[in-house]
């Protein structure tokens, strides 16, 4: 056999054995083996997380850390409740039954002749907890401006950011807002105090309201509206 007939044989035998194999085409970046896709329905929703710097701090803020009881300047009994360290003292993510900063409110927090807590803020505490009780901060796109009423809008404020210091008579300096004719009393006859207030333009810092953190630009221009317009019920 001649060196030409023993190249064309070899070339035959390579060809057969080429055509012999199988493979399975992989496109780039993916694997032959299928991979399994996750179900993302699982886990918290972010629409459905309560954010502390938002939601919970204004509430332990207004109810528990006004001056007098556990601010910074007074910590009664030592404890402060004006900022996510401290109120973590007493907080167990995920375990509220052992967060006492929890358990107590409705009991020993607030005290029984200070204004309360709805049923609705504390299940929004407990979800916070059982949300594993994260400094979160959300920017939140539900404030409504057209929403000028006391019954539309305006008492929700005050119940989260005022009533803490302003829910039961004769309330602190003898303003209470946790009720519309109390409200528009306070609205009308202290309106420039008011204002200066919630903006924090008061000659004292001490007079700026809510203390600690100042509203948002739409819940000042919400409360504005209502005062300016005669107070609305």
């Amino acid at each position: 056999m001649n060196s030409m007939t023993k190249l064309f044989v070899i070339a035959c035998f390579v060809l057969t054995i080429i055509s012999a194999c199988k493979h399975q085409m992989v496109a780039p970046g993916t694997s032959a083996t299928p991979v399994p896709v996750i179900n993302p329905g699982t886990g918290t929703a972010a629409g459905d997380t309560v954010c502390f710097n938002n939601e919970i701090l204004p509430l332990y803020q207004s109810y528990c850390g006004s001056s007098g009881c556990h601010s910074s300047s007074s910590h009664k009994e030592g404890i402060i409740l004006t900022d996510y360290f401290d109120i973590m003292k007493g907080i167990r993510a995920n375990s509220p039954n052992s967060s006492k900063y929890y358990t107590a409110i409705g009991g020993k927090m607030p005290p029984k002749n200070s204004p309360q807590l709805t049923a609705l803020q504390k299940a929004s505490i407990l979800k916070w907890i059982n949300q594993s009780a994260l400094n979160t901060t959300c920017n939140i796109t539900t404030c409504d401006s057209t929403k000028t009423t006391y019954s539309n809008g305006i008492s929700a404020l005050f119940s989260t950011y005022c009533n803490g210091c302003h829910g039961v008579a004769p309330g602190s300096g003898n303003v209470v807002l946790s009720d519309y004719a109390s409200a528009k009393a306070a609205g009308t006859t202290l309106k420039t105090s008011f204002l200066n207030a919630i903006n924090y333009t008061s000659a004292s810092s001490a007079m700026n309201m809510p203390p600690g953190n100042q509203l948002s630009s739409c819940q000042i221009m919400q409360i504005t509206k209502w005062i300016n317009n005669g107070c609305p019920q």
